[in-house]
């Protein structure tokens, strides 16, 4: 009688203890998806108590069968229980991602045991004793059997996800943490097993051992909170959180190369599925030369503090290494680790920068060379303007002075507009919106413009609209019998895009085809297709013309595979 009673009250002193422990950690870490679930697990672990509690308070059939019902919700805190592990242990089940899975496989089955707990006399019945009344098991019926096969087979799951992590964790207090949480689910476990499998199988009826186990369970916990940190923000317990949620990725590498540990930022740096790192070697993702160099800095104790890698088998993209060696807890080499940055979008704006102060150097001295040539012209007009009395003859100088004003004023015009390179950083811009720009202060009232455009974006210069407005109205200009110009994009087995201007107009002769792209060649201001080529080189995109002379001129513009992307619509880029 005296133990009975001690097994009643344990179920209400289990009921505080988990409660003050669920809202004491939660608490601590508000809003974390750790402490949320502990504090689901916590609460559930109380309503079942406090139902247990008043089971063996009540004196009728009813009153029995009132809580049993209202407690039947049981196997919903073995299922928040293993949540609360895949969570801590950062398994992969956990993520936001995977919850449609983790509902299906956990959370459905132990819903439909409560509600068939709550509904129905399958899983227990109200029986008589002879001196009160009291709860029974249904073990003739498949359903309880399931239900506890069902707790079992998740606790075990949790307990051996909780013992694979203390087994792996080094030495410290994360390791002690996962030891205490593995040492309070075994408590746990070892009660529920005496009061779910082993008590009925003898007929005994008696309070449930469970609640011992559960008070055991928060007394590990608490020792894990105030002795090592456990649900405490510090450097050594949140370390892996802040390792996933980083930036730039990292990398953790053995001494053999092998990738023992890779964050986010690192898969989808290289482009790789979730979780498929770990395990591979590194010279699978890195280039030889790369792994070499960093190999050889281990070797020699030193950091690595911005390697430049360009790895060919992530779309060009370029990235930045810092390396250091990492050490075991004897001493011992044990790896290194890596941090590896994503500076594609940096090495294009430097190159676009260098690009952009080369051409304005050369550009300075074009127009000084050429303005002074003009000024010397209209100055000699002017002389001669002087000294002429015969009217048609200095109407002749002053229409040719007039002539070299506009020259200057074109050059000056130009100028103007080529300062403009890489004045801005380069941006990711749709090509759709870059050609109907381009069209708009386009004039071919008798010429059809075909477009074949690929909705994608490419990574240019802020004047790119002008390549393809200088190149459309080159043709138009100097296509003399052209009818049809077709714009059109093409991906390369290389990962390049190509985008082709052609006309069926005169076409360009073979020994023009390199001068065309020279300043001051040509019919007019002879600086159009020339500054077309410098705006696309700012991001190393390349402009070639090999159409066929006769039979229509075609302009071909080659972007690199890490200069354009596929975008269904405008939004990617806002």
């Amino acid at each position: 009688m005296i133990l009975e009673t001690l097994l009643i009250y344990s179920c209400l002193i289990s009921a505080f203890i988990t409660f003050g422990l669920g809202v004491y950690v939660y608490a601590k870490n508000p809003g974390t998806k750790t402490s949320i679930i502990f504090l689901a697990a916590m609460a559930t672990a109380t309503y079942w108590a406090i139902g247990e509690f008043f089971i063996w308070q009540s004196t009728s059939y009813e009153g029995v069968l009132f809580w049993l019902r209202i407690s039947a919700f049981w196997p919903i805190l073995a299922v928040f229980a293993a949540h609360f592990i895949l969570a801590f242990t950062r398994n992969p089940l956990s993520e936001r991602r995977n919850m449609p899975s983790l509902l299906a496989i956990l959370y459905l089955p132990a819903f439909i045991f409560s509600l068939l707990g709550s509904f129905s006399d399958t899983l227990y019945t109200v029986v008589s004793d002879g001196a009160r009344w009291v709860y029974q098991p249904q073990l003739s019926g498949p359903y309880y059997i399931a239900s506890v096969l069902f707790v079992i087979l998740v606790m075990i799951w949790a307990v051996y996800l909780i013992a694979s992590a203390w087994f792996r964790a080094p030495q410290g207090n994360v390791r002690r943490q996962y030891r205490l949480v593995c040492a309070g689910f075994f408590s746990a476990i070892g009660f529920g097993i005496i009061s779910g499998v082993l008590l009925p199988l003898l007929g005994i009826t008696a309070p449930n051992f469970i609640f011992i186990g559960i008070s055991i369970f928060s007394l590990c916990i608490t020792v894990a909170i105030v002795r090592y940190g456990l649900f405490t923000l510090n450097p050594e317990t949140a370390g892996p959180d802040i390792i996933a949620t980083m930036p730039d990725g990292l990398l953790l590498v053995d001494t053999d190369g092998r990738i023992i540990s890779a964050n986010t930022a690192s898969e989808e740096i290289f482009e790789v599925a979730d979780g498929s790192l770990p395990g591979k070697n590194i010279r699978i993702i890195l280039p030889e030369e790369i792994c070499a160099t960093i190999q050889e800095h281990e070797e020699q104790g030193e950091r690595i503090r911005d390697l430049e890698a360009h790895p060919e088998n992530i779309r060009g993209k370029a990235i930045s290494i810092a390396a250091s060696r990492v050490y075991s807890p004897d001493g011992e080499q044990a790896g290194c680790v890596l941090i590896i940055r994503d500076i594609t979008e940096r090495k294009a704006a430097e190159t676009a920068l260098r690009v952009a102060n080369e051409k304005v150097n050369w550009l300075t001295r074009l127009t000084r060379h050429d303005i002074a040539n003009q000024v010397t012209a209209l100055s000699g007009y002017l002389e001669l303007l002087k000294k002429e009395d015969n009217p048609e003859k200095k109407e002749r100088y002053l229409s040719q002075a007039s002539l070299t004003v506009d020259t200057i004023i074109s050059h000056l015009d130009f100028s103007r507009e080529y300062q403009e390179i890489g004045a801005y950083d380069p941006g990711w811009q749709p090509l759709l919106l870059l050609i109907a720009q381009a069209l708009e202060d386009i004039r071919a009232e008798k010429i059809t413009i075909s477009q074949q455009i690929d909705p994608v974006g490419i990574y240019a210069d802020r004047l790119f609209v002008k390549v393809i407005y200088n190149l459309l109205e080159n043709a138009i200009r100097h296509g003399d019998t052209i009818k049809t110009i077709t714009i059109s994009t093409n991906k390369q087995d290389d990962g390049s895009l190509q985008i082709t201007i052609e006309d069926d107009g005169c076409g360009i002769p073979e020994n023009e085809k390199e001068l065309i792209f020279r300043y001051g060649y040509g019919k007019n201001t002879g600086f159009g297709l020339a500054f077309a080529k410098d705006i696309a080189s700012v991001t190393g995109i390349t402009l070639i013309e090999n159409g066929e002379a006769g039979r229509g001129a075609r302009f071909v513009l080659t972007v690199p595979e890490q200069g354009w992307m596929e975008a269904k619509d405008l939004t990617h880029f806002g």
